[in-house]
């Protein structure tokens, strides 16, 4: 190829084809193909006309529907001055804060005029229009049209609208009604005759009901949906009122409750067969009991061991809240029962009705044991405070303890031989009641804690068998009293396992709870005495759920566990949690008392100011 022609190419290449600098009437003609005749291979060109509305707000910035319609309403206020400033007539002022006065400095005439109930209306009807044009716009020119045209001639909603199958119609101010059959009525209010049509989806319509849940002190859904029935019509209004309700920083922290994780598997020491009774125990104090001792009246506290693997227990008496005392009793439990691997106890707080110095007593008391029967061989075990779901299995020997004590009652005063008495009673019937449910037909009695601590089933007589000699009479009573043993261990884990293996609650799991969590430190049932904290430290438990943690309060660091833990997520909602507590902005009403001598919003820029022009 010449260098002519190379220089011809890109000559052509960067200035273009030689037509294109030649008037359009000398281009070459584009050859179209021919047409297509076929109908059903015609194309089909849909035109819609779209409108979209810019917003002149954004809603978001703005916390509360009284607030967002004062701010509309100030900007509306603006507005008018500029024109009545141009007119050279005096502006209308609102009264300024203490820090505004400081800052206003201007020569201009102005009088002082609270916003009129015109001007709040005004401005409730741009937000319902705003927000019904972000949501509603095909429905409202479709509307548009039908009016501007002959009824023949109506085009109805596309199936696809949400609002198809309704009776809509624009009022005067433009705002999307619905027409609903008891127009008529006149003796009705207007709003309850045609109400307004909103979004569910949408801030205006969310700051709306918001303002409605806080208006009626957070309290009950359905009162919220009947007041706002009373002028709306919000589709699906009741996950929209629950959204709200959810998000509301002041529902958060005066509604919320502790969420408890799923129910722990029963530890060892309940599902141990094969071991002495009283091997592991659990340990706690009932009373105090009056006792008459001469002319005077003491008092008595009772000791109740709980065997956690047979469900007996032994009763003994403390004679005052003292460690010597304690160790006494728990000496003579050894005596007769024999020494415990392991002691289960809280931290004496089930003692509800003590007083504040009771109940350091108790927690000495128990410090005191542990210290004392803590060894190579025994090992001491703490609950956390306030949680006596954790000790359940000796707190309901407590109550049956309680239970069996109030029928041996007679009604006349105890010394300390009747109490002895009335104990032993107590102790030999609950330790006879049955642990399983055996038929009535069957022939075996159903187990109970007394055939282990005995070896025999109650009521029945022990056989004595006249030994022949020595060798062969021990080693008869010795195979024939494993064997009741072994037999009885067996039926345990036949009958008595299966009916505490099934959950009866907290079956589903819950939220875990995080390291710098605020939280509630739930005690009682008074919200007022809950105190707050931050978790710590996690406890995890061997499942791998967090079960306890280390709280730090302004008394210090406390171990928790998080059934009594109620955290409180605000990390998003409203935050001003007393909003409902104060008078709001009645809506569509002027409120003087509450509108007058706050502090205004405006955002009274050029582009606002058009934009409410053009709205107008």
């Amino acid at each position: 190829m010449g260098a002519q022609t190379l220089a011809g190419i890109r000559k052509s290449r960067f200035n273009g084809h030689d037509f294109i600098h030649k008037s359009p009437d000398l281009w070459p003609q584009q050859v179209l193909p021919p047409a297509n005749t076929l109908t059903e291979m015609r194309a089909t060109f849909l035109f819609h006309h779209i409108v979209l509305t810019e917003q002149f707000m954004d809603v978001s910035r703005v916390s509360k529907w009284n607030i967002l319609v004062r701010t509309v309403t100030c900007l509306f206020r603006f507005v008018s001055n500029c024109r009545r400033k141009g007119r050279g007539q005096p502006i209308e002022s609102l009264k300024p804060t203490e820090v505004q006065a400081k800052r206003i400095v201007t020569n201009l005439s102005a009088v002082r005029v609270p916003i009129r109930q015109a001007e709040f209306k005004k401005a409730e009807e741009v937000l319902f229009k705003m927000a019904q044009s972000e949501a509603f716009g095909d429905e409202i020119k479709t509307i548009r049209r039908n009016q501007e045209s002959d009824r023949s001639q109506w085009i109805t909603l596309e199936n696809s609208s949400e609002l198809r199958g309704m009776t809509l119609l624009l009022d005067d101010s433009g705002v999307l009604r619905l027409e609903g059959r008891s127009a008529n009525a006149e003796f009705l209010p207007f709003d309850l005759r045609l109400p307004i049509i909103l979004p569910k989806a949408n801030g205006v319509t969310k700051k709306l009901v918001q303002y409605f849940h806080e208006r009626f002190g957070h309290a009950f859904r359905e009162t919220v949906k009947n007041e706002l029935k009373q002028r709306f019509l919000i589709p699906k209004i009741s996950s929209l009122i629950a959204k709200v309700e959810k998000q509301c920083v002041w529902c958060k922290i005066h509604k919320n409750r502790p969420h408890t994780p799923r129910m722990a598997a029963l530890p060892v020491q309940r599902l141990t067969p094969f071991q002495r009774p009283f091997t592991y125990v659990g340990v706690d104090y009932l009373g105090p009991v009056d006792v008459t001792v001469g002319r005077r009246t003491e008092k008595r506290w009772v000791v109740v061991f709980t065997c956690l693997v047979v469900r007996a227990i032994h009763l003994e008496v403390a004679h005052n809240l003292t460690g010597q005392s304690c160790v006494m009793a728990i000496r003579r439990f050894i005596c007769r029962r024999g020494p415990a691997a392991e002691y289960f106890s809280d931290n004496g707080t089930n003692l509800r009705s003590a007083s504040k110095e009771m109940l350091q007593q108790f927690r000495e008391i128990k410090d005191e044991c542990a210290e004392e029967f803590t060894n190579a061989r025994t090992k001491w075990h703490f609950n956390p405070p306030a949680t006596p779901h954790m000790g359940g299995v000796w707190e309901r020997m407590v109550r049956t303890v309680k239970e069996v004590m109030s029928v041996l009652n007679d009604g006349r005063r105890l010394n300390d031989e009747i109490l002895l008495t009335s104990l032993s009673e107590a102790e030999d019937m609950i330790n006879s009641r049955p642990l399983t449910f055996a038929p009535q037909e069957s022939s075996v009695a159903a187990l109970s804690p007394n055939m282990f601590l005995r070896g025999v089933a109650p009521n029945e007589p022990q056989d004595v068998i006249t030994p022949t000699n020595v060798g062969q009479a021990l080693r008869d009573s010795y195979k024939r009293s494993q064997q009741l043993a072994d037999n009885m261990w067996r039926r345990w884990i036949k009958e008595y396992i299966p009916s505490i293996n099934q959950r009866n609650k907290w079956f589903g799991e819950s939220k875990a709870l995080q390291k710098g969590d605020l939280v509630y430190v739930v005690e009682g049932e008074r919200r007022k005495v809950w105190i707050r904290g931050i978790v710590e430290e996690l406890i995890v438990s061997s499942d791998g759920r967090v079960r306890q943690a280390m709280v730090r309060t302004n008394g210090g660091l406390f171990r928790r566990a998080t059934a009594n833990l109620a955290v409180l997520e605000i990390n998003e909602g409203n935050a001003d949690p007393v909003a409902g507590s104060e008078p709001g902005l009645q809506v569509g009403e002027l409120l003087s008392s509450t509108m007058v001598g706050k502090p205004t919003r405006s955002g009274g820029r050029h582009n606002s100011v058009i934009a409410l022009e053009t709205a107008q």
